[in-house]
């Protein structure tokens, strides 16, 4: 555990002057990606933000169709709120939520490009690509990952 918070340090401090500023945490459910993150907010200060906060009433009550393209904007607010160096988020899985209508990889990439932020992935990482398994189908919905810092747990 030590080594994989020494990452996230590293990786996020190598990404500062990045025109994107995100590292993911990916691990399976129960693997300590929230442990993780909950200890960085303490030794390190960073701001804990569960993504659940980020799904307002004003998102909700935006057309599915255009939730996509106002939500990097109002979430922004939201974090902006927070006046945080870095900015952990956690149970980013409520953002796969079909009602929702997003693409979460490329929300977080959105709202790197003014907050730094380290996210919690639940799934997995295979061969240069991020899996969420969403329910009801038989495989993960693949991400393809380029250019992001992945730190694998668990």
């Amino acid at each position: 555990m030590p080594v994989a918070i020494q990452m996230v340090v590293d990786y996020v401090q190598e990404l500062k002057d990045s025109q994107e500023r995100l590292v993911l945490i990916v691990g399976r459910p129960g693997s300590g990606k929230s442990k993780i993150m909950r200890e960085l907010g303490l030794n390190r200060g960073w701001r804990y933000v569960d993504c659940r906060e980020l799904v307002t009433d004003e998102l909700l009550e935006l057309v599915p169709k255009a939730r996509p393209r106002e939500a990097p904007g109002i979430m922004d607010k939201m974090l902006e709120r927070e006046r945080a160096d870095v900015i952990l988020l956690d149970n980013i899985q409520v953002l796969f939520t079909p009602i929702l209508n997003l693409e979460p990889l490329e929300l977080l990439r959105q709202l790197s490009r003014k907050h730094s932020i380290v996210a919690a992935w639940p799934g997995d990482y295979v061969d240069s690509r991020l899996g969420y398994m969403e329910p009801g189908l038989p495989e993960p919905k693949r991400y393809p990952v380029t250019e992001l810092k992945v730190i694998e747990i668990g």
